[in-house]
């Protein structure tokens, strides 16, 4: 591979290729003749032109060939996992100019001859090119490009009068006999280090390979409390069905994971009620750790499956669910005026939560005056609300954290209805 330097070397290739042709001529007749790499913009026209053959590098393109010849230069945590080549194509126009009638043309015949007799730059001329007694980037090397595994093939480019048109009016320069040029390829690699993967030894414990399974892992389509599809979100003590496809009975572990604080947990999963489901029930409340290993959020839910010795689970796709608070209000009656709200709630509020733990009490949303969460983990955490100039009437309280507000509704014979122990009546 070759490095950053590749571009301008490739020039200078071509330059010199065009220029080593000219020495074994005779151009009396025509005059001195020159060989550049400039923008046409920058050479002299008219009256004092110069007879010059000029290359300019108008466009570089991406080599759909070698672009996906490597993985990504980088993995999913940014480190540096390879090197895979910045691949490109060179585009340049050869250009003629002539001091005097025909000069132009011929030069322009000459060099497209050159550049058809040498279809390609060869490794022993770009060595005599690039290397000493004068290199032309100084102490900078670009020798490697004489020894990347593609060689740099020419090929004549035919552009319409419309492409040449566009390309001199962009160029604001005066337009002159012109051939176009693509080199192909050049591949540029970086001299950083990367990552490389060990051999592998053994495919697995005692190198017995992958574990095949005769049918695919289960496929979830949802997860929902039992009690009703209409509920936005999951408490502590629910029963949740799972709903989905091939639930065999080998898949009977359902994983909760949570981005916060990195909670998970697994819990048992049975056959259910109705076909393709199963049901999962969460803790209550009164059980050990259900109030701190839990957290009130969103979780990715999956089946999995309790592989044999030595052979890895299998998992089922991820679907969402959302664990509300479950609270308690105190006091239920008040005098109107000023309020003093407790709310205790399960599971237990995280640090990283309390700046965004509200009170809707009615439609106003009030935040916590205070947050304690006892040593004890088998404590809820409490919170305190203060509610100015409350009037009388019946005001349903939630608590939302993380954006997820505690229910509020129950189930009633004509529906739903606010649940009487979350609302607080001021008389």
């Amino acid at each position: 591979m070759s490095n950053a330097l590749a571009i301008g070397a490739v020039t200078a290739g071509l330059k010199d290729l065009i220029g080593n042709g000219l020495l074994g001529l005779d151009l009396s007749a025509i005059g001195s003749v020159s060989v550049s790499a400039l923008p046409p913009d920058r050479i002299t026209t008219g009256q004092t032109e110069p007879n010059q053959l000029n290359l300019f590098l108008y466009q570089v393109t991406p080599n759909t060939g070698w672009s996906n010849q490597q993985l990504p230069a980088r993995d999913g945590s940014g480190q540096r996992s390879g090197r895979p080549p910045l691949a490109l194509d060179l585009h340049y126009l050869l250009t003629a100019y002539g001091a005097q009638d025909l000069a132009a043309e011929a030069l322009l015949g000459l060099g497209m001859q050159f550049l058809h007799e040498t279809p390609a730059l060869s490794r022993e001329q770009l060595r005599v090119v690039l290397g000493p007694p004068t290199p032309p980037f100084g102490e900078f090397s670009a020798l490697s490009l004489a020894d990347q595994v593609e060689w740099l093939k020419i090929t004549p480019k035919y552009l319409s009068t419309e492409e040449l048109t566009k390309l001199w009016t962009a160029m604001q320069a005066r337009y002159r006999p012109s051939m176009a040029y693509q080199v192909s390829v050049v591949l540029i690699e970086s001299d950083a280090s990367a990552r490389s993967a060990l051999p592998v030894l053994k495919r697995g414990a005692d190198d017995r390979g992958p574990t095949a399974m005769a049918a695919g892992a289960p496929r979830l389509y949802g997860i929902a409390p039992a009690a009703s599809d209409l509920l936005p979100a999951a408490r502590l003590g629910d029963v949740l069905r799972l709903r989905g496809e091939r639930l065999g009975a080998a898949f009977g572990l359902a994983v909760f994971e949570s981005p916060r604080g990195a909670m998970r947990q697994t819990l048992a999963a049975d056959a259910g009620d109705v076909a393709g489901a199963l049901l999962v029930a969460l803790p209550e409340v009164a059980e050990a750790g259900a109030v701190s290993d839990w957290c009130i959020g969103q979780y990715a839910v999956r089946l999995r499956n309790d592989p044999p010795p030595g052979h890895p689970p299998v998992y089922s796709n991820p679907v969402a669910l959302a664990l509300a608070p479950l609270i308690e209000v105190a006091p239920l009656a008040a005098a109107a005026g000023e309020l003093l709200l407790t709310v205790r709630c399960r599971p237990r509020l995280l640090p990283a939560q309390h700046d965004g733990v509200r009170l809707l009490f009615g439609d106003l949303e009030v935040r916590a005056a205070s947050i304690d969460t006892p040593a004890d983990p088998a404590e809820p955490t409490t919170l305190e609300f203060a509610v100015a100039d409350a009037v009388a009437g019946s005001y349903p309280v939630r608590l939302r954290v993380d954006g997820l507000d505690s229910i509020v509704a129950v189930a009633a014979a004509d529906g739903y209805v606010f649940d009487p122990q979350q609302t607080v009546v001021v008389s």
